[in-house]
């Protein structure tokens, strides 16, 4: 399994780091594996192991914590193949190895589903409690939060919402659950960055 890393940041290019070792630390110490500059990241922050051909990811403590797929990390969990950890303002891709498809990364160009200025605006405001400095990841933001980001009614909002869930096939059965279903999408697919 020739397993990687693809870390973007801030609109940078993003950059690989192959997970070579049965143990990858991520955080802000030069000591770690994977060293990342940013006053979020915990000195030792998340630390991804291998167990034969499975990756497993732990967030180790951290000040901030770690978001899988929009979710906190709160427990090991398994990582497969196109699975987004949040670490402070970074995003980390797993690549399992094999020929990167088109779209299946953020290094391979622009995300597959393409989002008007309004649905990108939407998206960056329910997504921004997961990215303020601080943060712990826990929730997406409210509606009546997107309301005030965007300077538009809830109504306008949860129409917003509703339009980007569909573009997201993101179902309307998930109830109180689908603003962080429709984040975990956003996150995943890196859709709130420009």
């Amino acid at each position: 399994m020739d397993a990687r890393i693809w870390v973007s940041a801030g609109g940078a290019a993003p950059w690989s780091v192959p997970l070579a070792g049965q143990r990858t630390v991520v955080g802000r110490s030069p000591d770690a594996d994977l060293t990342l500059e940013d006053d979020a990241v915990s000195w030792n922050h998340l630390e991804i192991e291998r167990r034969g051909e499975v990756l497993m990811a732990t967030d180790l403590d951290s000040r901030n914590g770690t978001a899988l797929n929009g979710e906190p990390l709160d427990r090991p969990r398994r990582l497969r193949d196109g699975d987004t950890l949040i670490v402070g303002g970074h995003r980390l891709e797993i690549s399992g190895g094999g020929p990167v498809p088109v779209a299946a990364t953020i290094a391979a160009g622009e995300p597959g589903v393409a989002l008007t200025e309004e649905e990108r605006a939407t998206a960056a405001a329910l997504v921004a409690p997961y990215r303020t400095e601080g943060a712990f990841a826990g929730r997406p933001a409210t509606r009546a939060e997107i309301a005030a980001e965007l300077h538009v009614s809830e109504r306008t909002a949860q129409r917003r919402l509703d339009a980007l869930a569909a573009k997201l096939e993101v179902s309307g059965g998930a109830g109180r659950d689908r603003p962080r279903q429709i984040a975990a999408r956003v996150i995943e697919l890196g859709l709130d960055r420009r």
